[in-house]
């Protein structure tokens, strides 16, 4: 299979389960309204019925917001606890909406909702655990290329005035990170996908599997992930440059960037998921190459 073949493959999966992206989106959604009410009640509290509020729906207003992060500052530490929180509460949810998509990836046409909710609750724990040892490899890489190369580097010109070399210096470590980030990224797709289709109970096997394949295609599986990672990106890149220019002067048109905003996150959702199916594709088409043939039949000659 070619990478083409594997991304024509991942979009046409997800396009035939677009139930399974708005499960993703919604649930996201939901999650995210949950983690804003508290400080639109705490908003709407302070603002309240003044002409203030119509001032900040024309624009951002830095007064107003020196204002109210003095006037709320205990509620705003609380908060960001909260938010904390949350982005664990976001990183369980997705590791387990992932685990259920995973699975109907692999099964191909006629896996639905039995296959997704069979998906969840059967690996789970395996893809938690993937998710840790991937937590590792991006501490280690930013540990790397954040602490010891750029202290390596501070150190190298710290009695020369800044030069061509130490820039060229500076946005190779940022990239060679970006890269590491990257590489990680599909890694763990990979093994995900790994789990699923050879149904390996080990997750550090199923790591290992995934790392000797990406290694193996390694040319293949960037361009895989890449294409569908810049689509993931644009729709990003749209939805801020609509809320940029989209004006929010009246409930019409709140209303309008909102509908448009949803819209192009359920399709950054649709891009994430082709990615899994995209990869899950690749390596099940290899991973069946690697069946062995089966013994030919021998018919016994009665003489």
């Amino acid at each position: 299979m070619t990478a083409s073949q594997a991304i024509s493959s991942g979009l046409g999966m997800t396009g035939r389960s677009t139930w399974m992206v708005t499960i993703f989106f919604g649930c996201n959604l939901l999650l995210a309204a949950a983690l804003a009410a508290p400080m639109h009640g705490a908003i709407a509290d302070h603002v309240g019925h003044s002409s203030v509020g119509n001032e900040l729906v024309q624009g951002f207003s830095a007064a107003w917001l020196s204002e109210f992060t003095i006037n709320y500052e205990d509620f705003l530490k609380g908060f960001s606890t909260a938010v904390m929180w949350a982005g664990v509460l976001f990183l369980a949810l997705n590791t387990v909406l992932s685990a259920g998509a995973f699975e109907v990836f692999a099964r191909g046409q006629g896996a639905y909702m039995h296959a997704f909710g069979r998906g969840t609750g059967k690996y789970f724990g395996r893809f938690a655990r993937i998710v840790i040892l991937a937590s590792i490899l991006y501490f280690i890489a930013f540990l790397l290329f954040n602490v010891v190369v750029q202290g390596w580097l501070g150190r190298a010109f710290r009695d020369v005035n800044p030069d061509r070399l130490h820039f060229y210096l500076y946005w190779l470590r940022v990239i060679l990170l970006f890269f590491a980030v990257i590489s990680i990224s599909a890694l763990v797709d990979y093994a995900k996908a790994d789990l699923v289709i050879d149904e390996h109970r080990s997750a550090i096997a199923a790591f290992m599997h995934a790392t000797g394949f990406v290694l193996s295609h390694f040319g293949r599986v960037m361009a895989i992930y890449c294409t569908l990672g810049l689509l993931t990106t644009l729709s990003i890149v749209v939805y801020v440059g609509f809320a940029r220019i989209m004006p929010q002067g009246s409930v019409l048109t709140i209303l309008i960037w909102f509908l448009v905003a949803q819209a192009l996150l359920w399709l950054r959702w649709m891009f994430r998921l082709a990615s899994w199916g995209a990869a899950t594709a690749y390596y099940g088409a290899h991973a069946a190459a690697r069946q062995p043939l089966p013994e030919p039949v021998t018919a016994a000659v009665q003489v």
